[in-house]
């Protein structure tokens, strides 16, 4: 678990409540569960309308990143990479079925069993790097869909606040039921605000990280392969692989 991501999250909406406890208000008057159903719920509903119910799948499925980041461990897949050349160097390429497994990664060994099997280099590496392209826009898309949640969470939360202005105006000949109603019907621009600029962008951000490393590493795996089926001398190979990090 990214724990930076959790403590990040803890600390940001701590700092509201604090200021608002400090400030003198009812924390109480935070919490209000139809502020955060027309922000969120409405948001996310909103953002649908644009897009399908594959992209919102794919998009909250990413979302666990967040938390649960993947990991790309350079190093490894280096030495994988290299150890596979110094075989291939001494034996054959064909001597290399056995260990398609050090690559570890689904994306690699696809790959690497391609190029056992004979396929073009040349033609294999350019296969690889569109693949490894259209993975990534597939990835941006769900990022523009949690960044379209984050977009549309404000204005969400402004149309909350005036939804409870119109049932606080029900109260003009109750003074302290309307400045009550005042009161939360504002919350509802604050959970637009939060739940955007404390959550949705952050998270958004953070995964756009994880994707362009995930890009790198697919590159760091395609040089590779692609060096090991022409038999470039694995030192050559070495050196250029350590470039990626």
């Amino acid at each position: 678990m990214d724990l930076v991501t959790l403590a990040g999250l803890i600390i940001a909406f701590s700092s509201v409540f604090l200021a608002n406890w400090l400030g003198g208000g009812e924390i109480v008057l935070l919490l209000n569960l139809p502020s955060a159903i027309i922000v969120i719920i409405g948001s996310f509903g909103a953002t649908l309308i644009q897009s399908s119910i594959k992209d919102s799948m794919q998009a909250l499925g990413l979302m666990r990143w967040s938390l649960f980041p993947p990991i790309y461990d350079f190093n490894s897949a280096r030495n994988s990479i290299i150890a596979l050349s110094n075989k291939g160097r001494r034996s054959s390429i064909l001597s290399l079925e056995d260990d398609i497994a050090l690559l570890d990664n689904m994306f690699a060994t696809r790959a690497m069993r391609m190029a056992i099997d004979g396929a073009d280099p040349e033609l294999l590496a350019d296969r690889l790097h569109d693949e490894a392209m259209r993975i990534r826009d597939r990835r941006m898309v769900s990022v523009e869909f949690l960044e379209a949640i984050g977009g549309y969470a404000p204005t969400l939360g402004i149309m909350g606040s005036v939804l409870g202005l119109i049932q606080a105006m029900a109260n003009l000949d109750s003074p302290e039921a309307l400045g009550h109603g005042i009161a939360v019907a504002f919350v509802s621009t604050l959970y637009g605000q939060g739940f955007a600029n404390l959550v949705m962008f952050p998270i958004a951000k953070k995964l756009k990280g994880y994707i362009d490393k995930e890009l790198l590493f697919h590159q760091l795996m395609i040089d590779g392969i692609h060096g090991i089926a022409t038999g470039k001398h694995p030192q050559r190979l070495e050196v250029e692989l350590y470039a990626y990090e």
